[in-house]
C-alpha cells in the first residue's frame, strides 16, 4: 500500500493543478493535522485513494466546516481495505483556552479510553497523532512537546508505522524525517512524504503478508 502522510503546510505540489498526477499511485493519504479543510477536499477531486484525517492544534475551525469527502479518525480506528488505523489528534496542551491540547494526564486518558476498541480490532496497523513522541523529534517548549504516553502506547498496541506531524520541516536545519521506537518507523508527515505500509512488528496479518517498507525518496520532497 502506497501511502502519503502529509501535515502543517500545504505542499505546492499537491495544492494546484497537477494534482491529478502527483497522486497517482497513491493508495491512502493520512492528515497528522493543522491544513486547511479546504485542502483536505481539494485533495478528493484528483484521486481515488481515501483521505483520514486527525486533528491539528489549529484545528479548531473543523468542527463548523469538516473536510468534505474525508474520513476523521480522531479518537477512533478506521479500517481501510484491512488497514487499521488508530488516530489520536491534538498538541500538548500549552495554554489553557486551547481547543484540541491535552495534559498529559489527558492524552493518556484518551489512549485507555481506545484500548477496548483496539482490542475488538484485533490491533492496529498504523497510528496516526499530531504530536510526537517525547523525546523523539519534538522540543522543550509547551508548545512543541511531544507526549510520553506515546511510547507505552507504541510498546503495547505494535503498530507497523507511527505518523505524526507539529513538527515542521522549516523550524530546523536539521529534519529528520524518520525515527525508530523499538523497531516501529515513525515518520514525520510535515508538508508531505510518501512511503509503502511496512510489515507489523511481531505480527503476521494474512492482510499485510508481502508489504515492506520502502526507504526512498518522496516524489513530494
Amino acid at each position: 500500500m502506497r501511502i502519503l502522510a502529509i501535515s502543517d503546510e500545504p505542499s505546492s505540489k499537491l495544492w494546484g493543478d497537477r494534482c491529478r498526477e502527483a497522486l497517482s499511485g497513491v493508495d491512502l493519504i493520512l492528515s497528522a493535522g493543522d491544513l486547511p479543510s479546504s485542502y483536505l477536499s481539494f485533495l478528493t477531486c484528483f484521486t481515488n485513494a481515501p483521505v483520514v484525517y486527525i486533528h491539528g492544534n489549529h484545528d479548531d475551525r473543523y468542527s463548523e466546516s469538516p473536510p468534505e469527502g474525508c474520513l476523521c479518525a480522531d479518537g477512533k480506528i478506521v479500517m481501510i481495505n484491512g488497514v487499521r488505523i488508530l488516530g489520536l489528534g491534538g498538541s500538548f496542551r500549552y495554554r489553557p483556552d486551547g481547543v484540541n491540547m491535552y495534559t498529559e494526564r489527558e492524552m493518556a486518558s484518551r489512549i485507555a479510553s481506545i484500548r477496548r476498541r483496539v482490542r475488538a480490532a484485533g490491533g492496529v496497523d498504523i497510528i496516526l497523532t499530531h504530536a510526537p513522541i517525547r523525546g523523539l523529534g519534538d522540543e522543550d517548549h509547551p508548545s512543541h512537546r511531544g507526549f510520553e504516553c506515546f511510547k507505552p502506547m507504541l510498546d503495547r498496541f505494535r503498530p507497523a508505522v507511527m505518523v505524526h506531524g507539529h513538527m515542521h520541516q522549516s523550524y530546523t536545519a536539521f529534519f529528520q524525517r524518520e525515527r525508530e521506537y523499538h523497531g516501529i518507523p515513525v515518520i514525520n508527515a510535515s508538508t508531505s512524504y510518501e512511503f509503502d505500509l511496512p510489515e507489523t512488528p511481531d505480527r503476521k496479518d494474512p492482510t499485510r503478508r508481502g508489504l515492506r517498507y520502502m526507504k526512498k525518496a518522496s516524489r513530494f520532497e
